[in-house]
């Protein structure tokens, strides 16, 4: 942490030249004269270090807004949601999805809209996307980064007031709420408190072997949100194995019976 204070030193600090005319023996010098000690007030340096952040679930709700004002999805209409091992569908509003943080669903709006579509807006709005970027990761907000103030220029764009009851919009330990017109992101204390205490916390990986993959995030998701999933259908394979002690949020992976 850095305390940082600016002052243009042509205006705060005075320098002249002084010759003595009156002693040969002294040399001439310089004098100058500073400006009384500026008192610092707690004002700290803002820390750059979480500005870009990965949008995770919240850019979903500008994409979708965004859709539905463009007309590519209708705001009434029904979503047909694919599910990962197509062992049933499911049909919902465009705002249901979001308000459940239906992942599935997202990704069958995403579908609708088209990867042209959406990478059009990001770059319309300056975010900058690979093309080689999955469909379903510029819906969920994986795989990039974009600033802060970025993410919530897209809320104060396209988000209106009909969608006001998803807020405050929670996800992992960040929350995004809406204070009369005005939107902010920022930590979920309660997460983050909850977060804290458990980060070092020693814990057992559970046997997902044969588990739907649906179960084994489910399962794996109380112990930490660092979870990479390949596949889909049952699992097949884990990372760490079974039974082995863990400690805070690690870094897990399952894998489905189609990965190869």
């Amino acid at each position: 942490m850095y305390l940082s204070t600016a002052f243009n030193v042509m205006e705060k600090f005075s320098m002249k030249r002084t010759l003595n005319v009156h002693t040969a023996a002294t040399p001439a010098g310089f004098s100058g004269t500073l400006p009384e000690r500026i008192a610092v007030t707690g004002r700290i340096a803002p820390s750059t270090a979480d500005l870009s952040i990965e949008p995770a679930l919240f850019v979903a709700i500008p994409i979708v807004s965004s859709a539905i004002q463009d007309g590519l999805i209708e705001k009434e209409g029904l979503i047909l949601i694919k599910k990962a091992n197509n062992a049933k569908v499911d049909f919902k509003k465009p705002f249901d999805i979001l308000k459940d943080k239906d992942e599935e669903g997202l990704v069958s709006i995403a579908e609708f809209i088209g990867k042209k579509q959406l990478l059009h807006l990001m770059k319309k709005e300056g975010i900058s996307i690979q093309d080689d970027l999955e469909l379903k990761d510029i819906i969920l907000g994986k795989g990039y980064t974009m600033e802060k103030k970025t993410l919530i220029a897209l809320f104060d764009k396209y988000v209106a007031d009909e969608y006001n009851s998803l807020f405050p919009f929670v996800f992992n330990n960040r929350e995004i709420t809406k204070n009369g017109k005005v939107f902010e992101m920022d930590e979920n204390h309660e997460r983050a408190k909850v977060h804290n205490q458990t980060v070092d916390a020693e814990w057992i990986m559970p046997n997902l072997a044969n588990l739907p993959m649906k179960a084994a995030l489910e399962k794996l998701s109380l112990k930490t949100s660092r979870v990479k999933i390949y596949g889909s259908g049952i699992v097949t394979d884990q990372s760490p194995k079974a039974f082995e002690k863990i400690k805070g949020e690690a870094q897990c992976a399952i894998y489905g019976r189609s990965y190869k």
